[in-house]
């Protein structure tokens, strides 16, 4: 890194997984190293990373770290306002789960833990004070949505490879024709890895489509074939499905409720 950045090694963790990625992609590798072998009191310092290298047969003292960037945080998610409420009557969302705006294009280190102690609060109180009426319970969705579990290890690499670090219009329509391909293997069975699959899976949909319509370069969200930030996107990019099931977006204004 340190003909890359100034800080080298330091540089923001958005700088520093884009320069790993591109590495990855020219040398075809699945990873880069890291070396910490030089660092006094690493083991000490790092104690949970280090028991972790020794699991996998890595001494981090001796052995070069095999590394890679790796998506550990949602920026966006269900809309919610200043209170937790979404757009289901009595339904709220919060945290990692939550799109409350809080975060910008890009979180920083350690905000989400304040995020969640300020609007899980918020919430409580607003459900303390306007308890939704009972209603009936709601048939049982149709099971026939529903993903084969095996099929999520292909829905990770592809949003990885295509949909992570770095993206463009090419790499963002090639993982777009691997979920298509991969939305035909259905579930035999209902049961909670098909769920979760399933639900990946749309949320992986809501991501690509959101990147291949915002056609700029803001936090987190790199496009290799527009690089540039332009005040034309100040806005967010609002998806949901239809009656159908079909996919619909929207614009809202960024400080607009």
């Amino acid at each position: 890194m340190q003909d890359i950045h100034p800080l080298a090694e330091l540089a923001p963790r958005d700088v520093v997984a884009i320069s790993i990625m591109r590495v990855m992609n020219q040398t075809g590798a699945h990873h880069v190293w890291l070396d910490v072998r030089h660092l006094e009191g690493f083991k000490e310092r790092f104690p949970t990373i280090y028991a972790s290298c020794i699991s996998h047969g890595i001494d981090p003292l001796k052995d070069l770290i095999p590394v890679a960037p790796a998506s550990h945080y949602a920026s966006g998610g269900v809309r919610v306002d200043l209170n937790g409420r979404t757009s289901v009557n009595g339904l709220y969302a919060c945290g990692e789960t939550a799109c409350s705006g809080v975060h910008g294009a890009n979180r920083l280190a350690s905000n989400s833990l304040l995020e969640g102690l300020v609007f899980s609060a918020r919430i409580a109180a607003d459900i303390a004070e306007n308890l939704p009426e009972k209603s009936d319970p709601v048939e049982n969705a149709s099971q026939a949505i529903l993903l084969d579990p095996e099929v999520r290890h292909e829905i990770q690499i592809s949003m990885s490879r295509g949909a992570g670090v770095l993206r463009s219009s090419d790499s963002l329509l090639k993982t777009s024709s691997d979920l298509t391909r991969i939305e035909d293997k259905k579930s035999t069975e209902p049961c909670v890895e098909a769920w979760e699959t399933t639900n990946l899976f749309q949320l992986a949909q809501a991501i690509l489509k959101a990147a291949l319509i915002r056609q700029e370069t803001r936090g987190s969200h790199w496009r290799e074939d527009f690089p540039e930030t332009s005040d034309l996107w100040k806005k967010r990019i609002v998806q949901q499905l239809d009656q159908k099931g079909y996919w619909m977006s929207g614009y809202q204004e960024v400080g607009s409720k």
